[in-house]
């Protein structure tokens, strides 16, 4: 991250606008733990309504998302969304007595009832009814040219259409159209690598290819090939309420322009561009994709789901790879059930505005970065984020049509939120765990985090502060550019602690009962802790290597015991706190580091009578908050460096 003296001039005044008094304290060291450009907090400070024309321009950039002009609010209205299911889309039964039978014939049909006609190889259905296709149809097609007010229901009762030249299925004109998959039957419908298309036309383009609502249900099987471009393509509503689909296609899966709508389902999809997409983003109560059951096996060249407006992922079972996103929306997403397993090129789940999660368990096996939106909101649900690179990242919303210039805009924004209230959140990253380019705050449920073992990234990473009230955390990482809490309620504390990739870290309170553990992915040197346990100016204790009883697969237990290991000690506050163990066998001495307050010091570096002393500084000496002058390496520092010994990590200062 990169920070001028402006912007944290801008940072102090956010921060004090966040309402939790005294930060000037807090916050004089946390700047040198966290690796933070710019001079010291007071000169930042200082800086507050005296912004330099650069700073200015970030500001701007930043607090009105990525790009200016962009009116998020008027691109989508979840509220005015339809994410029902009519009773007929559920509703798979029909009488076969009284439906029209169409049997095909390899190269033409025959047709017992009414509503439809033959012409050559092609089959025709022109009005309202319900029509029971068997058969193979080896080069021709089914069209549905009926009334704009016709309700059409198709039955495939082992029905085969192969048609080189255009769809297999296609429907031109209806109110709704319902293919129903007959109980215990196998159905194909596929097209050809080209279409004979008139001039200056572009559709249709998908082996089923409707203009009208499509809804698919029933009991039985579909494979569709889409040889030429998509597979299944609604230019309105696609609904699919069951069945067993089976979908190659050479770029889209399964498309309906103003929304698809999964009930039920078994869905095989290997698609060369997006697995299941909805693209209309014209209208705000259109475009999305919503899932409330089914299974899904996809495999997309582009991204898995895909959606204009608002991904919502209400249940299923979906094991997704992609090589772009595997979850997508130009807008917002949420999750409210279902187990969805991911793979990505790319991101792993990426709204540009806002993703929330309230319950299901969403697994990113691996990645380039977990989660990438503007908000991101955990309530409740089990998230777990294998990534190369960033775990959750809060990063301004771009519009994807804005110029390269303006999609830049800046690092830091007001808008820029990780949230987590509740649930199991546990984060293996290759570069920083938890990543906000504005705030994070943590109000509860179990965060583990782990970043990168290098200096170059840590387990916490924010551009204005973050915050915690509830919860049990650890996030560990290395030292280099590691940050802390600015504030909070609940206690917290960073620790010096040092461990190889897979070892057990486990937080205690004085008298050793576990309040929080986690098996460490990567290697790590130190960590931020905190518990609902720690009370104000408590000594804790960080058991590195460790055998925590009952501990699940990602290490974590409470309310445990804890077996052997190597003891750190620590002191918790709601204030930033240079106090880091030093590693040793016992509790460990505190010495000064990390972030801590910044009154007025002695030549030593203790906090002087009256000028921001805690009760965190009656064991040990508190970093200096003058020019550090590089000599006092084995002493305390300027600007709250981090104390520096051969088994306390010195965390690095970037001027």
């Amino acid at each position: 991250m990169l920070k001028t003296n402006e912007m944290m001039g801008a940072c102090v005044a956010r921060r004090r606008a966040w309402g939790l008094g005294a930060l000037a304290v807090a916050l004089a060291g946390s700047l040198a733990l966290a690796g933070c450009t710019g001079g010291t907090f007071e000169e930042a400070a200082g800086d507050v309504g005296e912004k330099t024309e650069q700073g200015q321009g970030n500001q701007a950039q930043g607090d009105n998302g990525a790009t200016d002009g962009v009116d998020w609010a008027s691109l989508i209205d979840i509220p005015g969304m339809d994410f029902a299911y009519s009773d007929r889309d559920r509703d798979a039964s029909y009488d076969e007595a009284a439906a029209t039978k169409i049997a095909l014939t390899g190269q033409g049909a025959t047709v017992s009832g009414e509503g439809a006609a033959v012409e050559g190889s092609t089959v025709i259905i022109t009005a309202a009814g319900t029509y029971v296709v068997s058969g193979e149809l080896t080069a021709g097609s089914l069209t549905v040219n009926a009334g704009d007010a016709d309700k059409v229901q198709i039955v495939l009762s082992g029905a085969s259409i192969r048609n080189e030249v255009g769809p297999a299925l296609n429907i031109q004109q209806a109110d709704k159209v319902f293919v129903t998959l007959a109980a215990g039957s196998q159905n194909t419908l596929a097209d050809g690598a080209s279409y004979t298309l008139a001039e200056g036309e572009d559709e249709p383009n998908a082996a089923l290819y409707s203009k009208a609502d499509l809804t698919i249900n029933g009991t039985g099987a579909l494979t569709v090939e889409g040889n030429y471009r998509h597979g299944v393509n609604s230019k309105d509503d696609l609904v699919v309420t069951g069945g067993t689909l089976t979908v190659t296609a050479k770029e889209d899966g399964l498309r309906g322009k103003d929304c698809v709508k999964v009930a039920d389902g078994s869905f095989a999809i290997t698609a060369g561009g997006d697995g299941v997409k909805s693209n209309n983003d014209e209208d705000p109560t259109r475009g999305f994709v919503s899932i409330d059951g089914g299974t899904f096996a996809v495999e997309a060249g582009d991204e898995g789901f895909q959606a204009a407006t608002y991904l919502r992922l209400a249940g299923g079972d979906a094991q997704i790879k992609a090589a772009d996103h595997a979850l997508r929306s130009d807008v917002e997403a949420a999750m409210s059930g279902g187990t969805y397993v991911v793979e990505a090129g790319g991101k792993g789940m990426n709204p540009e505005t806002k993703f929330t999660m309230d319950g299901g368990t969403f697994t990113v096996a691996g990645c380039e970065e977990g989660i990438e939106a503007q908000e991101v909101i955990v309530n409740d649900g089990e998230l777990n984020i294998t990534a190369s690179d960033d775990g959750i990242n809060a990063a301004v919303a771009e519009r994807s049509d804005e110029t390269a210039e303006a999609a830049v805009a800046a690092n830091a924004s007001e808008d820029c939120l990780i949230q987590i209230n509740g649930g199991m959140v546990t984060v293996d990253a290759g570069g920083d765990g938890l990543d906000s380019n504005g705030y994070v705050e943590v109000n509860g449920g179990v965060v583990l985090a782990s970043g990168s073992a290098g200096g170059g990234d840590s387990a916490l990473d924010y551009e204005y502060g973050a915050k915690i009230t509830g919860g049990a955390v650890i996030l560990a990482g290395a030292t280099g550019m590691a940050e802390t809490f600015t504030e909070g309620t609940q206690p917290f504390a960073m620790v010096a602690a040092e461990g190889a990739a897979g070892t057990n870290l486990a937080v205690t309170d004085e008298a050793g009962t576990v309040l929080v553990s986690y098996t460490v992915p990567k290697a790590f040197q130190c960590a931020v802790v905190s518990a609902p346990g720690l009370t104000e100016g408590a000594t804790g204790k960080v058991i590195v290597g460790g055998t925590v009883t009952g501990a699940d697969s990602a290490g974590y237990a409470t309310g445990a015991a804890v077996e052997g290991g190597t003891t750190v000690g620590f002191t918790a506050s709601t204030t930033p706190s240079n106090e880091v163990g030093r590693m040793g066998g016992g509790d460990g001495g505190r010495r000064g580091g990390g972030p801590r307050g910044g009154g007025a010091r002695d030549a030593q570096g203790n906090a002087t009578e009256g000028e921001g002393a805690t009760a965190g500084e009656q064991n040990g000496t508190a970093p200096q908050q003058g020019q550090n002058t590089g000599a006092d390496q084995q002493g305390t520092s300027g600007q709250g460096q981090q104390s520096a010994s051969a088994q306390t990590p010195q965390p690095e200062v970037v001027a």
